[in-house]
């Protein structure tokens, strides 16, 4: 502890002199430690290096100042120690994901990354203030998205008018998406201060995949409601399509991201806890060790306990940490009470000789809290990631593809049939018709095989399924020439059908 109180001082001296050009040797020298000997110490005390952390904590501040003040982002910059605008924002906006215009404006939505002194809560902070920049990045452009929406929703002249409440209605859903993300930070948060909160992972994983899907069908749904317009709106509609589908594959691409960084995060915790259980582990076998040494005296006929209890303590620091279970433990706990019980009966033939009994609570007590850890710990946190990714990830991988092939090919089925029922009987003739349940038959055929597909299947279905699209998108787009103008639509949805053909080898 006493090496930790100057470092305790250093961070007192940041706080006051924060406004100033700090560095190491400005710092170092003011607690009298020598540079290398004060890096050392800051970063085992406080989880960073020293500049890390004087960063963080001016970028915190100015963050507070912009959201408070109506000082200039200049002038922010310069009181906090930096030379020009530009040098100040590309550092913010590392930090928080945003320009500092962008805070100023969108701050009530944003999180700020923690600066945490605790040494494991700095290690799980790193990863989830990536994951808090990006999801600040993505409320905001959701933000800018919606209000470019609402900015150019009337150009075209009067007859785009007519599209007015259909853009609204996209820019309110998009500001809606933004507000789920928003939720979504304060879980984050939780997550990096306590990692018994790793469980709402999968919540904020989800919360964004939900999110980066509604953008990406919202944009689909607004390139197809442009497809179905005038020519002359269709350029006028083309900029706030770009926008949409922009937003679309940036919270596609987020959500990406956001899943590799909670691989990070996740496995940074579970080793953390991982190497607590182990401690923990050791902890109680040493004093069940000392306990039956205590009970190992040849004047006394203990020896049946100690052999006992040396057997419980050596079996529980030497099986291996994937193999322990609550279920053994509790079986070593249930033997242990045996002992206690054998103990007591002991103890009352020879009052004399209690306090040569006294480590086997010590050992009940501390056996009790590796139990309870335990018992908190999620399934996979004792498995070991070479084993998880061996036993899942090849299957995972190839069910997924197809999965959300078979997923994305349904979707546009449906909207497929919508379209060929808003152009009714009059632009149908037998013909087209029977051709149009054709293309929506092959399609069908597309979703049940990708559906079927998996790792034993891959290789058949990697042949069929390709070709199956390929037929229908030249049949649909056979079919939008055929119909003139009314076939912008089909068209649209032929150019997404085929979009996963990209993934397929040739």
């Amino acid at each position: 502890m006493s090496d930790r109180i100057p470092i305790f001082r250093s961070l007192a001296m940041i706080e006051e002199r924060i406004q100033e050009k700090l560095n190491v040797e400005m710092l170092a020298e003011g607690i009298h430690f020598s540079r290398y000997h004060y890096q050392r110490m800051f970063r085992e005390v406080v989880g960073d290096s020293v500049m890390a952390y004087v960063t963080r904590r001016k970028l915190a501040l100015a963050a507070e100042e912009l959201a408070r003040t109506d000082h200039t982002v200049l002038e922010v910059a310069l009181k906090y120690g930096y030379d020009s605008h530009e040098g100040f924002t590309r550092s913010f906006k590392a930090y928080l994901g945003v320009t500092p215009t962008e805070f100023r404006k969108y701050h009530p939505s944003i999180c700020f990354p923690g600066v945490r002194k605790e040494k494991s809560a700095m290690l799980y902070s790193k990863t989830a203030d990536e994951i808090i920049r990006k999801l600040n990045g993505l409320i905001v452009e959701a933000g800018e998205t919606a209000a470019y929406i609402r900015k150019n929703e009337e150009k075209g002249g009067d007859g785009a008018a007519a599209y007015r409440t259909f853009w609204e209605y996209v820019a309110g859903r998009v500001d809606n998406l933004a507000e789920q993300l928003k939720e979504s930070l304060g879980r984050v948060t939780a997550i990096a201060e306590r990692p018994d909160e790793i469980s709402a992972r999968f919540f904020i994983i989800k919360a964004v995949e939900d999110a980066a899907f509604e953008w990406a069908l919202m944009a689909f749904q607004t390139g197809l409601m442009t497809a179905r317009a005038l020519p002359e709106h269709r350029e006028a509609f083309r900029p706030l399509c770009y926008q949409c589908n922009t937003l679309a594959q940036h919270a596609r691409l987020g959500a990406e991201e956001i899943g590799e960084f909670f691989g990070e995060l996740t496995e940074l915790i579970f080793q953390d806890m991982r190497q607590n259980a182990q401690i923990k582990i050791q902890h109680a076998a040493d004093v069940g060790k000392e306990a039956a040494q205590k009970l190992s005296v040849p004047a006394y006929p203990y020896a049946y306990i100690a052999d006992e209890i040396q057997e419980i303590a050596v079996s529980l620091s030497s099986m291996p940490l994937e193999e322990l279970t609550v279920y053994l433990l509790e079986e070593y706990r249930i033997r242990l009470d045996n002992v206690a019980f054998a103990a007591d009966m002991d103890i009352l033939r020879a009052p004399s000789h209690k306090q040569l009994f006294e480590n086997i609570s010590n050992f009940r007590q501390q056996l009790d809290e590796v139990i309870t850890f335990f018992e908190s710990l999620p399934e996979e946190t004792v498995r070991t990631s070479s084993q998880e990714e061996a036993e899942t990830e090849p299957v995972r991988s190839v069910e997924k593809k197809y999965a959300d092939l078979a997923f994305q090919e349904k979707i546009l089925l449906f909207y497929l049939k919508g379209e060929i029922e808003k152009l009714g009987k009059a632009n149908l003739i037998s013909d087209r018709k029977a051709a149009f349940d054709e293309i929506c038959g092959k399609l069908k055929d597309v979703v049940n095989l990708a559906n079927a597909a998996g790792a034993a299947e891959e290789e058949r279905n990697a042949g069929r399924v390709p070709v199956l699209l390929q037929e229908v998108y030249h049949k649909m787009t056979e079919e939008a020439e055929r119909l003139g103008a009314y076939g912008g639509a089909i068209q649209y949805i032929a150019e997404e059908v085929k979009r996963p053909l990209k993934y397929f080898p040739e």
